[in-house]
């Protein structure tokens, strides 16, 4: 236990020191003024000195109050304000390339969003993920481990294979349409160019500049060929072939360079990891400088204890006189 003021209990010295005084005073009275041996021993009984002690322990327990004793119950460190981040994850048919560990490029990006995910203290986080449609898998939310949870169910074939950018794109920014936070941003993971959908990424760019919306795009892999799953053969192995999947950097680095963001170009997953922790500095979530401590207070429980000690001094008052008749 703790006192928040305690100064209030430098007020118990004089008290205590008028008590013994006025204590003293009565005895000193009582030996002058009686002789009687009788009474002198009833005025020594100590029930005579319950009302003035109950008194005193009152106003001890009141100023005591005043004190404030706590104890700590916890410590926490209130929620700033962060971003609102909207992820928009390919999920085309060519994510299943296997130039990228630990498995293939979906594999890659969904370990490093996650880690990226984990990062975070205040920010909100939404997914949508697109092929040749696009589909909100996790609106803007908080909870982290929902997120993660729902983002390892995305995977590819499970929709209609193309790579609809800006109809993935359009949707990531609808998602910020209401949004109230000072700092909102969309990370575009891709890697192909815009070959379905009916909006343009450039036009999609443009109303996110209107809207404040920063964009950051991701280009996964290159133009090269790369190993590609093809099957099983007859003995049930798995066979791989080699496919050339066609990219646009030029076109994602316009879109977020009109947008007031950058563009990043990975080939690895290591460079996948380095694009997001640069995302993550240049978008550094703030953090609280505050602590809160949240105390058990205890001054009520001093405030009632000094009322009954009142009740028990003005009881024992009328129970035990302070002048008790003199034998005769």
């Amino acid at each position: 236990m703790m006192l928040l003021d305690p100064l209030w209990l430098l007020l118990l010295i004089p008290v205590i020191i008028l008590f013994i005084f006025l204590a003293g005073s009565k005895s000193s009275k009582n030996t002058m003024n009686y002789t009687n041996f009788r009474f002198a021993r009833s005025t020594a009984d100590v029930k005579y000195s319950l009302p003035r002690l109950f008194d005193f322990l009152a106003l001890a327990a009141a100023i005591a109050a005043l004190a404030r004793p706590v104890s700590l119950e916890k410590t926490i460190t209130p929620p700033v304000e962060g971003k609102d981040i909207m992820i928009a994850l390919d999920v085309s048919g060519s994510m299943e390339a296997l130039d990228f560990q630990p498995k293939n490029r979906m594999e890659a990006a969904k370990s490093v969003i996650e880690t990226f995910v984990k990062g975070r203290n205040s920010d909100r986080l939404g997914l949508v993920f697109f092929a040749r449609d696009s589909f909100l898998q996790v609106p803007l939310t908080t909870d982290y481990d929902i997120f993660i949870e729902l983002l390892s169910k995305v995977t590819t074939g499970v929709i209609e294979d193309g790579t609809a950018v800006g109809n993935g794109l359009g949707l990531a920014l609808s998602r910020l349409d209401s949004s109230k936070a000072k700092s909102k941003i969309i990370i575009l993971l891709t890697d192909g160019d815009n070959n379905a959908g009916n909006v343009t990424p450039e036009a999609v760019a443009e109303l996110a500049k209107q809207h404040g919306v920063k964009v950051y795009s991701v280009l996964i892999g290159t133009d090269k060929e790369v190993p590609f799953p093809a099957g099983k053969d007859i003995f049930g192995r798995d066979t791989y072939q080699r496919v050339q999947v066609k990219t646009n950097p030029a076109l994602l680095r316009k879109v977020s360079e009109i947008s007031g963001g950058k563009f990043y170009q990975s080939i690895s997953t290591e460079e996948l990891k380095k694009a997001f922790a640069d995302i993550d500095s240049l978008e550094k979530s703030p953090v609280s400088a505050r602590k809160l401590r949240i105390y058990n207070e205890y001054a009520g429980d001093f405030i009632i204890a000094a009322i009954v000690l009142i009740l028990l001094a003005r009881l024992s008052a009328m129970l035990f006189k302070l002048y008790p008749e003199v034998e005769r």
